[in-house]
């Protein structure tokens, strides 16, 4: 007798600032169905953790009281803020957590209930120890969003494989990961007058894309627009410019995304070390494929 035929089930759900949706190939609609709830619960868990947005996540108590005493943090927060470190090292400052203050001075982030950031706090005042606990150095204000969306679609994976799920994608909004044999076509836009822009062809790794706008909206100031900065030079990274990054984890190629808009020659050196690649749209000189692995 012949095996049953898997089917493709989705499920998508508004978290992380954008709509995720998980599609799952399975045999058993039930489990199916099952395994999607646990990946979307882990989902939330992390929102409500990693948020800047809500005064009560984790990372808005950090921001409050780190500067003042050495905070414990659950290990999710850990193993993103480490990430974030670490990458932030390695492009020298291009990629850095904490310009959160110039976000809000520029409307692209709401002003959080904590102490003054101090102007001159950069990725360097913050530490975190083997048991996990945060200290700043001085008053700073840490955003994960993107690199936390990131581990946020990693971690749905990885729920979604441990329910038996064999075949899969998480995506949400630039961040998009497959997982299992089968392929997914991912394509690609800089601009919506792009007519050449690449298809990629993915199976068990992850995407991530960012873009900096030419203009905002109409009804939106430009302060809004401006949410790429460069890390170290706190300025708006050239408009027009989209990114995409290829690696295993989609933490990692979202955070890697960050440092090739702000310099692409920083993130080029660094995508043998993290054995991803990537492709680059500028507004005049078309899409350029960087081959990063080692």
């Amino acid at each position: 007798m012949a095996e049953p035929a898997s089917i493709w089930i989705a499920r998508v759900r508004p978290w992380l600032g954008t709509l995720v949706e998980i599609r799952v190939a399975s045999t058993d609609a039930v489990g199916a169905l099952a395994a999607i709830d646990a990946a979307f619960a882990r989902i939330a868990a992390l929102h409500h953790r990693l948020s800047f947005h809500a005064a009560d996540s984790e990372l808005a108590h950090l921001n409050r009281e780190a500067a003042r005493r050495a905070v414990r943090v659950h290990p999710d927060t850990a193993t993103v803020l480490r990430a974030a470190l670490c990458i932030a090292a390695d492009s020298q400052g291009a990629f850095d957590p904490t310009i959160a203050a110039r976000l809000v001075e520029r409307g692209a982030l709401p002003a959080p209930d904590a102490s003054p950031a101090d102007a001159s706090a950069s990725w360097q005042d913050v530490r975190i120890d083997a048991a996990d606990r945060v200290l700043f150095r001085r008053p700073l204000w840490l955003d994960l969003g993107g690199i936390a969306k990131g581990h946020a679609v990693d971690c749905a994976v990885a729920t979604l494989r441990e329910r038996g799920i064999a075949q899969g994608i998480v995506n949400a909004g630039g961040d998009l990961r497959v997982f299992g044999h089968a392929a997914e076509v991912i394509h690609l836009r800089g601009t919506a007058a792009d007519t050449g822009a690449p298809a990629l062809e993915l199976a068990d790794g992850a995407v991530a894309t960012s873009s900096a706008q030419d203009h905002p909206p109409r009804d939106e100031p430009l302060a809004r627009s401006a949410v790429h900065l460069h890390g170290r030079r706190r300025r708006r990274v050239p408009p027009g410019r989209t990114v995409a990054v290829l690696a295993a984890r989609c933490m990692i190629a979202d955070a890697l995304t960050k440092v090739l808009m702000a310099d692409p020659i920083a993130g080029r050196l660094l995508l043998p070390r993290y054995a991803a690649s990537a492709c680059i749209h500028d507004r005049d000189g078309g899409w350029r494929l960087i081959e990063g692995h080692a």
